[in-house]
C-alpha cells in the first residue's frame, strides 16, 4: 500500500496577504535607504540606473531569502515559508528557486527597461510591435491576477500568480498553537470598538465652540458687571477679551471689552447667541472701534 501523503495543514488567508505586504514594505524601505544615501550626489545619477538598482535589491533579498530558507522575509516574520512538494517539511526545489528568482528579478526589470531597449539596439518598428504584445500580455495578465485573487479568496491557496505557475504554497515553518482568546476579551474590544465608532460620529455633530462659550460664561462670567463703552479704559484696548493678545483690527459689540475682528466674527458665525465671555454682552451688532489713543498704542 502507497504511503499517504501527508496533510498540510492550511495558512491563513489573512496570514498570507500580511506577508505579502510585509515583502512590499521591505523592498521600499530599501530603495528608500538608497536612495537616501545617494542623495547629495549629482541630481540624476539614481534615475539613470534605478531598474538595475532595484534589480540587485530584488536579487539580494531571494538570494538570502528564498535561496538560503524557502521563505521571504515577511514570511518568516509571521513563521511561514514556502513548499514545493506535498509534504511540508520539503521547500522549494533548485528549479522552483531559480524560476522564482528569473521571473521576480528578471521580469521585473525588463518591465521596467522595455522602453529603453527600442532606443538601445536602434529597431523602434520592432519594438512597437513587440510593445504592444506586452501590453496585451500585461492587461491579460492583470485580469487573471483579479480571477486568481478571487480564486484565492475561495480556496485559500496561491494568493498570487507567481505561486500558482511554479505550484508552490505557503505552510507553517513551526507547528501552530491553538491559541485561546476569552470571550471578555472579545467582548471588550468589540464594545471599545463600537464606543469609539460612535463618537466618531457623534463629534463633528456637536458644536464644540458653542458649548465652550456656555460653559465659559456659567463658569467663568462676570454677574452683574456693567457694559458700558464709557467705561472702556486702556487695559480693555491692549487685551482682547476672547485671545488675550493685543487686538487686531479692534471691534467691540457695545460693551467696553475690545476683541480681534477674526476672534469675534468666527465666535459668532459658530455660535449665534455668543456672548462677551467677560460681562456677557450679546454680540448682536459687531462694529470697529473707532480709534486708539496714541498714549495706550506706544505704551
Amino acid at each position: 500500500m502507497a504511503a499517504r501523503e501527508e496533510q498540510i495543514p492550511p495558512v491563513l488567508r489573512v496570514s498570507q496577504l500580511d506577508a505579502a505586504e510585509l515583502d512590499v514594505a521591505i523592498l521600499q524601505h530599501l530603495k528608500s535607504q538608497v536612495s537616501r544615501s545617494l542623495q547629495y550626489f549629482k541630481p540624476g545619477i539614481l534615475t539613470r540606473v534605478e531598474p538595475e538598482v532595484n534589480a540587485c535589491l530584488r536579487f539580494l533579498l531571494w538570494k538570502f531569502t528564498i535561496h538560503t530558507a524557502s521563505a521571504t522575509v515577511g514570511q518568516k516574520l509571521l513563521n511561514l515559508r514556502y513548499s514545493g512538494h506535498t509534504s511540508s517539511r520539503a521547500g522549494l526545489s533548485d528549479r522552483q528557486k531559480l524560476l522564482y528568482a528569473l521571473i521576480v528579478v528578471g521580469g521585473k526589470w525588463l518591465q521596467d527597461r522595455s522602453h529603453d531597449l527600442a532606443g538601445w539596439t536602434g529597431h523602434a518598428s520592432f519594438f512597437q510591435t513587440v510593445f504592444k504584445l506586452l501590453s496585451a500580455a500585461e492587461n491579460c495578465l492583470k485580469v487573471a491576477s483579479v480571477l486568481n485573487f478571487l480564486v484565492f479568496l475561495q480556496q485559500g491557496r496561491y494568493q498570487s500568480l507567481l505561486e500558482r505557475a511554479l505550484a508552490i504554497r505557503p505552510v507553517y515553518h513551526r507547528k501552530q498553537a491553538i491559541r485561546q482568546v476569552s470571550f471578555e476579551y472579545m467582548t471588550r474590544e468589540l464594545l471599545w470598538h463600537g464606543f469609539a465608532e460612535f463618537l466618531f460620529f457623534l463629534l463633528p455633530l456637536i458644536n464644540i465652540r458653542r458649548w465652550k462659550n456656555v460653559v465659559t460664561n456659567q463658569l467663568l462670567g462676570s454677574v452683574g458687571q456693567e457694559s458700558n463703552v464709557n467705561l472702556r479704559g486702556p487695559v480693555e484696548l491692549k487685551e482682547c477679551a476672547v485671545c488675550g493678545e493685543w487686538p487686531t483690527n479692534p471691534h467691540d459689540i457695545g460693551c467696553q471689552h475690545v476683541f480681534c475682528f477674526y476672534c469675534i466674527k468666527a465666535n459668532q458665525l459658530a455660535d449665534p447667541g455668543f456672548c462677551c465671555p467677560a460681562c456677557s454682552q450679546p454680540a448682536n451688532q459687531i462694529r470697529p472701534v473707532n480709534s486708539v489713543p496714541v498714549t495706550i498704542m506706544s505704551s
